[in-house]
């Protein structure tokens, strides 16, 4: 316990600093790739979003999550139009894809109302169905547009979200928040990350420094799982912290695959 103890504080000291939660702008004139890049992005920091909100909850100061959630919530806004309005136009006859865009902006606008209102575990709740249900809405309007190298792209957004969203259903449970399968969410959540490191790690797209980057994820994740499996209780601000640099890491490793995509 004392050994636990110890480790938990010399991380703690190091987690100070500034947050890696910020909107990208959208990237105007940019190719496919890059815009896909962005729409994995807009699944992604929708998480960060839903953290920064539960923080808040929680009464944390740590990194001001108030702060970054109204900035974000504006810039987000933003590129959400651009988005829908850039595949829009790319997605020509494909009008289901299209009405998956309308359904991923309306679910938008409906957690939007909730994360400029003070905190409730009931719309934390709401928000986190409706952002996953708006993630898979994006999958969607995507998918007539996706070529092997870009649906490996979006795999790395999914790798992204795997620990943010272990966390914010850690920082819920803390905060009182109700979960009916609290215990079968976060155990799917983490089987999907081994099974998206796997076939990340066994793709055309990766060099030796994907690989290392990946191997790196990897082990960072052992936390999400050791804390998950233990009957300690974490510290808000070091999951949050956590969960960022994750994110930086999976973010690398886009970088990568982006250069070698086609």
């Amino acid at each position: 316990m004392r050994q636990l103890r110890n480790i938990i504080l010399s991380l703690f000291i190091l987690i100070e600093g500034a947050s890696a939660f910020e909107i990208d702008p959208f990237p105007k004139g940019a190719p496919l790739l890059e815009i896909f890049s962005t729409n994995c992005l807009q699944m992604t920091q929708s998480q960060q979003m839903l953290k920064a909100y539960v923080m808040i909850g929680l009464e944390s100061k740590f990194q001001n999550p108030q702060k970054d959630l109204d900035k974000a919530i504006v810039d987000y806004d933003k590129r959400m139009h651009q988005v829908r309005e850039y595949f829009y136009r790319k997605l020509g006859s494909h009008t289901e894809a299209k009405k998956a865009f309308d359904k991923a902006l309306a679910l938008w606008n409906n957690n939007k109302k909730m994360l400029i209102s003070p905190p409730s575990k009931e719309n934390a709740l709401q928000i986190r169905k409706n952002f996953l249900l708006m993630i898979n809405q994006l999958l969607v309007g995507t998918k007539p547009l996706a070529t092997p190298d870009l649906e490996l792209i979006s795999l790395t957004g999914k790798l992204c979200r795997k620990p943010l969203e272990v966390t914010i259903d850690y920082l819920m449970k803390i905060w009182g928040v109700e979960f009916k399968e609290y215990d079968k969410d976060v155990q799917n959540i983490i089987n999907n990350y081994h099974k998206n490191i796997k076939t990340l790690s066994a793709n055309k797209l990766n060099n030796s420094e994907s690989r290392k980057l990946l191997k790196k994820a990897e082990r960072e994740f052992k936390f999400f799982e050791f804390m998950y499996n233990s009957k300690s209780r974490f510290i808000p601000s070091l999951l949050s912290k956590k969960a960022d640099d994750n994110f930086i890491i999976i973010r690398k490793i886009k970088k990568v695959f982006k250069k070698q995509a086609k």
